[in-house]
């Protein structure tokens, strides 16, 4: 088994995220970067979700500079990589800038004015000339960014501090090393169809009184903008709940509807705030980016953040970013290189000359000019956070802030109470996130050893958890309250896939389904009566399958359920025709169509199929008594099976994820990149249970008799 130093390749930023900058032209920003160092960094996993979505991370901010590398002496700013589970005397003290330990850092791109920066740190070789280059990732929305960070597809991101709160309010230990914008980025501007405004230049709570009520653009529904003009009401003493918020995206489509009428007022970025005025489109009664608003909005909008552990393994990377940042925003407010950066806008955001200019000029003052994170401003946003709902706790600025001279608060180390668990194992690509969490030590290096024991079916799992065999299992959610039906204190305390890992398959044999592709209630007649396939008999695949059918209105004891066990007798069953179709999981269901021995008419795992069976398909469980008396080691393997997930994700890894398909699973060539092409986004991002497609899972369960009576999700959950 191979040790490996974890270190998270950062995420972003759910959005998962980060600014937005959304494919539009908008000035979004985008998260950063990230490279999944060379090195390792490859597990990260903490991805982080980034914005509300709104598209376009809104928050984004700008660039974060840095001082320069004087600063970087001082540091002591260690960080612990991961949340709890490194020793806090693992701190990274730094004295002085030294060599990038990864040379080169993959940077979410995205057309905005504040993603700059991060162009001119490249064409103008301040990235060069302090060891490291740029690799630019194409992330034009908040969901994409978040979803670029959690994969470890880049690992420096910019964002709001809010946002990045947001994310760590999901779990991702992401941390805040410099600050890039230190007004706001997001302002108003007000539709001329509405009409003059009668407020004196700058009056924000009178302006917001004449717009109390009206329809108000945001980038995306729940993200940044929307926060920002719900706390603008909120502040002037009206209930933001009486104002309309309509979804308008980036600059383009944020102008089409102020032009149209179909907004009277947005909160948005640039270049659509200086091409609303330049085109005649709408004004701004008041301006954020100026200091104007309540002090609910004072802080700065843009901070630059990685993954606590990219931080603690490339310390001398981050601050040599950091600096290059300060210097690529010295470059921009020099004078004499004004028709250059406007040489830049051109090339990244396509801006004629005169809006460039425009755009240029109203936003180059809000730039930081030393980079540096100011604790107070920081600390009104986290309140802003906690306030508006982003943030369930206030945090202290040293649990998300690392750099010279912060005072890093690290979390306590888990100490295991039990350094032995055995471990529910079957071939199955599930299965996987267990057998990768052994083999790369990510369970290990928390000082807990792994051993596996086969349980090939439901019922194997649920025989071996309560004969003591073993004390981990993954199984899905109904499975374990069929457990608990049968008077065995089961509970579940993670969710690892957010999706279906079953699915059907129909056999070549049977035919072609004359129903379009996606209508399950159209396949589900078409089948009535026939043979279906099933891993065992009662357990879930046929409970599923019973359910598929009775959702359509068809009698499932009208058809015929037969046991063929894992995925190569099931395919063997399907080819001699003793079934019809199946209710399987991975492998059987990419091999059936790279084979050509079936093919699905429709997809649970793409959420077709019935509201009864919108559940997560898989869960970690134990049993109470040992999560009772080994909460650390419950939560070190919490982190261990989270931490193997976000491996798996992580696009630098996919060739290992791929060895490990061929060793664990027989598989290799097609079908292994159709198994894990068409299953890695079921992956569950943060491990954290959703309680109310759990309760619909309860209600299915006890629909199919599994269940006897419902029961309330604080019964059978524990958080480790």
């Amino acid at each position: 088994m191979k040790a490996r130093s974890w270190l998270y390749s950062l995420f972003a930023i759910l959005l998962a995220f980060s600014l937005v900058a959304t494919a539009c032209g908008n000035d979004d920003d985008d998260p950063g970067a990230g490279d999944a160092p060379s090195t390792a960094t490859d597990d990260s996993g903490d991805g982080a979700a980034d914005d509300a979505g709104d598209g376009m991370a809104d928050d984004s901010g700008d660039a974060a500079d840095d001082s320069g590398d004087d600063m970087a002496d001082d540091s002591g700013d260690g960080a612990a990589d991961d949340p709890g589970d490194g020793p806090a005397d693992d701190a990274v003290v730094i004295e002085e800038i030294g060599p990038p330990e990864d040379t080169v850092v993959t940077v979410c791109d995205a057309p905005s004015f504040t993603q700059i920066y991060a162009k001119v740190m490249s064409n103008r070789g301040f990235a060069e000339n302090r060891g490291f280059e740029i690799d630019f990732v194409a992330c034009h929305s908040g969901p994409a960014q978040a979803a670029a960070l959690v994969s470890g597809q880049v690992d420096i991101a910019l964002n709001t501090p809010d946002n990045m709160l947001g994310i760590r309010n999901a779990d991702f230990d992401v941390v805040m090393f410099a600050q890039a914008v230190d007004n706001h980025f997001f302002d108003i501007v007000v539709s001329n169809n509405f009409g003059e405004i009668d407020c004196p230049q700058g009056d924000w709570e009178c302006a917001m009184a004449a717009l109390n009520g009206t329809r108000v653009g945001v980038v995306a529904r729940g993200a940044a903008a929307e926060q920002i003009a719900r706390q603008l009401l909120d502040s002037a003493g009206f209930d933001p709940d009486d104002t309309t918020y309509i979804a308008t995206g980036l600059a383009g489509t944020t102008l089409a509807a102020l032009e149209s009428d179909e907004v009277d007022w947005a909160i948005t970025f640039e270049p659509g705030l200086s091409r609303a005025e330049l085109d005649d489109i709408g004004y701004a009664p008041f301006r954020l980016r100026a200091g104007d608003g309540p002090t609910e909005l004072d802080w700065p909008s843009a901070v630059i953040i990685t993954a606590r552990s990219y931080w603690d393994a490339n310390p001398n990377t981050v601050l040599n970013y950091r600096a290059a940042i300060l210097e690529s925003m010295e470059w921009l407010r020099d004078p004499a290189n004004r028709d250059a950066v406007l040489e830049e806008l051109d090339a990244h955001l396509g801006l004629d000359p005169d809006v460039a200019e425009y755009v240029f000029d109203r936003n180059i003052g809000s730039m930081t000019v030393t980079a540096e994170l100011d604790p107070v401003r920081i600390q009104n946003n986290v309140d802003y956070a906690v306030g508006r709902g982003i943030l369930a706790e206030a945090q202290e600025f040293g649990e998300f802030a690392v750099g010279p001279g912060i005072d890093v608060i690290l979390p306590a180390a888990l100490v295991p109470e039990t350094t032995t668990v055995s471990i529910c194992q079957a071939p199955s690509f599930n299965g996987m996130i267990a057998h990768i969490a052994v083999e790369e030590g990510f369970l290990s290096d928390r000082g807990v050893t792994g051993e596996f024991v086969q349980c090939p079916s439901g019922p194997a799992n649920a025989a071996a958890l309560i004969a003591g065999d073993v004390q981990f299992v993954g199984n899905t959610p109904d499975n374990m309250l069929g457990i608990r039906n049968a008077g065995f204190d089961v509970v579940m305390f993670q969710q690892l896939v957010d999706k279906h890992f079953f699915d059907i398959v129909v056999s070549n044999n049977f035919g072609p389904i004359d129903c379009e592709q996606g209508d399950w209630q159209c396949a589900m007649q078409e089948l009535e009566g026939t043979n279906v396939g099933v891993v065992a008999r009662g357990a879930a695949a046929e409970q599923i399958a019973r359910q598929l059918v009775d959702s359509a209105g068809l009698d499932p004891d009208g058809a015929t359920y037969i046991a063929t066990g894992l995925s190569g007798t099931t395919l063997a069953a399907l080819s001699s025709g003793e079934v019809d179709w199946a209710i399987t999981f991975e492998p059987g269901l990419s091999q059936a169509v790279v084979d050509d021995i079936g093919y699905a008419p429709f997809n649970l795992r793409a959420g077709d199929g019935p509201s009864e069976l919108d559940w997560p398909s898989l869960v970690n469980t134990t049993s109470r008594q040992f999560a009772e008396e080994n909460p650390n080691t419950v939560a070190i393997f919490a982190r261990a099976s989270r931490q193997a997930m976000d491996f798996m994700r992580n696009p630098a890894n996919r060739e290992e994820v791929l060895a490990y398909m061929r060793n664990f699973l027989s598989l290799e060539g097609a079908v292994a990149e159709t198994v894990f092409d068409s299953n890695i986004g079921s992956l569950s991002l943060n491990g954290a249970l959703q309680p109310a497609r759990i309760q619909n899972n309860v209600d299915y369960a006890v629909g199919r008799g599994i269940l006897e009576e419902a029961q309330d999700f604080d019964e059978f959950t524990v958080s480790p």
